[in-house]
């Protein structure tokens, strides 16, 4: 097994140029039924003083043929939640102090982003509504008052920040420690909307909501992160743009066959900030680069790393921000 944070989106990517070209879809009309414990990758056992709700990122393969659900991933197909499950497992490991609560949801497959923007946002809405319904559940059925993250990447914390535009009720924002919104961006036009429910953690303490995305030079910023106005510097969680040394890293996140487990093992880089963009100017620009895609993410984008990439520092965060709480 591998680091599914990374490998299980790769393999979305080598396989989305397969899809047929589909226009005008339609709305989904049903609605998931999150009662029903097939819709839960986990569900948390309660043992634990804080839960973690989280989101997975883009790993659907299966597109299926007709018009409508051929946009999303079907959930009510076991092979289609078994793509989740790898992306799940990992971070259920790697968040493993807190419950650990996980719901499916009808994500877009990779190929609506390549979508007018008109066709896209409108697909957005079946996925962000989605993860609403999930959270709503899980705060009406499991979170019983405790402290919690919200954690996703890519089309995952996508859909968090849209739980957090018009998702969540004054009270549920008060339990929220953080919202761990990784590999996506948050522009200047959603904070002017959304001034009370996007408010931008500036420091390593503060309740909020927390994005970074990472290169390994300026010029490789792609599309997802380039208008980011909120983006942190998660090896000090400070906006400075000073450059930081490398023993700030606290280590990256990776799954060690032998124990079945997630290891945070060294991963020295100094960083500094440019553009809300974490750089990072001693690691690999091949590290997890894909020719076919360079024109999203370009050479030393390092997109599908950055969920697992600062894992010791967002580990150490977390307890930080809980403690504070």
């Amino acid at each position: 097994m591998k680091n599914k944070s990374f490998f299980a989106f790769f393999l979305v990517l080598m396989t989305a140029t397969a899809f047929s070209c589909k226009q005008h879809p339609q709305p989904v009309e049903t609605t998931i039924d999150y009662s029903d414990t097939m819709y839960w990758y986990s569900c948390g056992d309660e043992s634990h003083s804080a839960d973690v709700f989280y989101v997975y990122p883009t790993v659907s393969t299966i597109s299926f043929a007709d018009n409508d659900s051929s946009w999303f991933a079907d959930i009510r197909q076991p092979e289609v939640r078994e793509e989740a499950n790898g992306n799940q497992r990992f971070n259920k490991m790697l968040y493993g102090e807190y419950n650990f609560y996980a719901p499916y949801y009808r994500q877009m497959v990779f190929e609506a982003y390549s979508q007018p923007t008109s066709i896209l946002d409108s697909l957005a809405q079946i996925a962000a509504k989605d993860v609403k319904d999930a959270f709503q559940y899980y705060m009406a059925h499991h979170n019983q008052g405790r402290p919690f993250f919200l954690m996703g990447h890519s089309q995952g914390s996508q859909m968090l920040i849209e739980l957090l535009k018009d998702g969540m009720t004054e009270e549920q924002r008060k339990q929220m420690v953080a919202a761990y919104c990784i590999g996506y961006q948050v522009t200047a036009e959603d904070l002017a909307k959304y001034p009370d429910a996007l408010k931008p953690a500036t420091d390593s303490l503060m309740q909020g909501l927390v994005v970074f995305n990472s290169v390994t030079d300026t010029t490789a910023i792609g599309r997802v992160s380039r208008n980011d106005v909120v983006g942190i510097n998660p090896t000090t969680w400070t906006m400075a743009t000073d450059t930081v040394p490398a023993e700030f890293h606290l280590g990256m996140a990776r799954y060690n066959e032998a124990r079945d487990s997630v290891l945070v093992v060294p991963c020295p880089t100094r960083t500094y900030l440019f553009k809300h963009n974490t750089v990072c100017p001693d690691l690999d620009p091949e590290m997890v680069f894909i020719p076919a895609y360079e024109q999203m993410f370009p050479k030393g984008n390092l997109h599908f790393a950055d969920s697992w990439l600062y894992g010791g520092n967002v580990l150490v965060n977390m307890r930080c921000r809980l403690r504070n709480h």
